[in-house]
């Protein structure tokens, strides 16, 4: 099967840019066709194809009105890039580094990777219900550090994206969030069931705030230290 990696980057997580993709081509299973890295710079790299924050889609952040833009954007980027040459395309966030081999397939279908971090955030759902009238599907969350998103199912969900923007600039508040790991999942499952499969992941969560920013040594160190654990991936957040 083929597909594209896609990973969005804030500068606070650009010194951990090449671990995160280091951990993708090492235990990713297959590995990507095609690299893309989104940035508000454009970086330069040998294995990569750099995309800046304003050419990546139709919109730019300065269109969101919610105090959170960059994080409505990236979810935007998720759901709306047309820069990938798959239609399949996996996305990554950049503070992520995965532990031990991913298989990403499974009977030719993409797999849905379930947290084991139980969350279930209700502003998430009131969003879903007013966008879509679409219900909460499965008894646990998709909310994760990584998903496998099908460009032609996207298109089929949301096939505008300035009527997205307008809904999300009318609704959005802290009662009723954008979470497009939610929406994807459950109109899949409640659309093309049959297109996914789903298998659990294991998680380990690290952070601190950006004030004291991550050094390679500290995030080498943390890779070391997690070599013998349980668990597929953990995360390196900066927190603001």
């Amino acid at each position: 099967m083929k597909y594209d990696l896609i990973v969005p980057a804030h500068p606070k997580d650009y010194v951990k840019l090449d671990f995160c993709l280091n951990s993708c081509l090492e235990y990713f299973n297959p590995k990507p066709e095609n690299i893309y890295v989104i940035t508000p710079d454009g970086l330069e790299g040998n294995i990569i194809t750099s995309i800046k924050d304003e050419d990546a889609i139709q919109i730019s952040q300065s269109d969101i009105k919610y105090r959170r833009p960059n994080w409505i954007f990236q979810q935007f980027i998720n759901l709306f890039q047309d820069f990938t040459k798959n239609d399949l395309y996996m996305s990554v966030d950049s503070d992520v580094i995965f532990n031990r081999n991913v298989d990403l397939f499974e009977n030719s279908k993409p797999i849905f990777f379930i947290s084991d971090r139980e969350q279930h955030h209700i502003p998430y759902f009131t969003f879903m219900k007013q966008w879509g009238n679409l219900e909460k599907q499965v008894d646990y969350t998709f909310i994760n550090d990584f998903m496998m998103f099908d460009k032609k199912i996207c298109r089929e969900m949301v096939p505008d994206i300035h009527e997205l923007l307008g809904f999300c600039n009318e609704v959005l508040s802290e009662e009723c969030l954008l979470a497009e790991f939610e929406i994807y999942g459950n109109y899949v499952t409640k659309h093309h069931k049959d297109k996914y499969v789903t298998k659990d992941s294991k998680t380990s969560m690290s952070g601190k705030y950006v004030q004291n920013p991550w050094t390679v040594d500290q995030i080498r160190n943390l890779i070391l230290s997690h070599k013998d654990k349980d668990i597929d991936l953990f995360t390196i957040h900066s927190w603001t």
